[in-house]
């Protein structure tokens, strides 16, 4: 059974960022695979780690939407997505990356949402670590595309709105009831002298402090030139700060 790494917060914040440093650290240190599953529209974790991007699951959603009712003889609607989810997946050595995609048109899409969340349910099975980065803010978690997380990470920055955006994704979590074994913050990018404000506001929500990662300027570089955060140096400030975090949550 694969552990999930749910990657959240505010838009901003740097939880792509986040996220990719997450697989990178995966990919060095575990026998893999590590699924990355970018759950978010802007579709940036595959940029930020070298992946190139094909279909997305938005695109598979809107092409079955078309043709289920023209499929041809034998073929199930079942059997129809499931064979385009699996040419969806980008398989690398050790990640294989899924992209979710653009938002649902204004058709119905009970029956592929269904699917799609059967299929997501069966990757459990097959991968040790998944880590997903979501959408801005609280859509994928109001509506319970991830069902269940083993380390929710909600990443913050010297915002303030950063800090409420926490707030309230701790309250939806709880009205939801979803099963998320473990809530953490990461601070990212904060100032020394305003990390323990911020800490101390985040801990009164019942979030466990993973760590704060520093201001990186190859990663910023790395970042900005286009260039996968699988090649960002090792001793690198954010890279090694990763190690450290991750050791956290591989214990647990």
């Amino acid at each position: 059974m694969a552990k999930l790494i749910a990657v959240t917060g505010k838009g901003g914040t740097g939880k792509t960022t986040v996220a990719a440093l997450m697989v990178r650290h995966l990919r060095a240190h575990t026998a893999g695979p590590v699924l990355a599953l970018d759950a978010d529209p802007d579709a940036n974790l595959g940029t930020v780690l070298g992946i190139p991007i094909g279909k997305t699951i938005g695109d598979l959603r809107e092409e079955t939407a078309e043709q289920i009712n023209n499929l041809p003889a034998g073929l199930s609607k079942a059997h129809y997505i499931q064979a385009g989810l699996h040419e969806i997946i980008v398989e690398l050595p050790k990640v294989d990356l899924i992209t979710m995609g653009r938002s649902e048109g204004p058709g119905c899409y009970c029956y592929l949402n269904s699917l799609l969340r059967r299929f997501g349910e069966d990757l459990h099975d097959t991968y040790p670590w998944i880590v997903v980065d979501n959408e801005a803010g609280l859509e994928h978690l109001s509506r319970r595309t991830t069902s269940r997380i083993d380390h929710l990470i909600v990443v913050v920055n010297g915002s303030m709105l950063a800090v409420d955006c926490a707030r309230r994704i701790t309250e939806l979590v709880a009205d939801m009831k979803n099963e998320v074994k473990q809530k953490h913050f990461l601070i990212n990018g904060v100032r020394d002298d305003r990390v323990a404000a911020i800490r101390q506001k985040l801990e009164a929500l019942g979030l466990n402090y993973l760590g704060d990662l520093p201001r990186d300027e190859a990663l910023e570089n790395q970042v900005f030139e286009g260039r996968s955060l699988f090649d960002l140096d090792d001793g690198s400030p954010a890279v090694l700060k990763m190690n450290e975090i991750m050791k956290k949550l591989m214990e647990d």
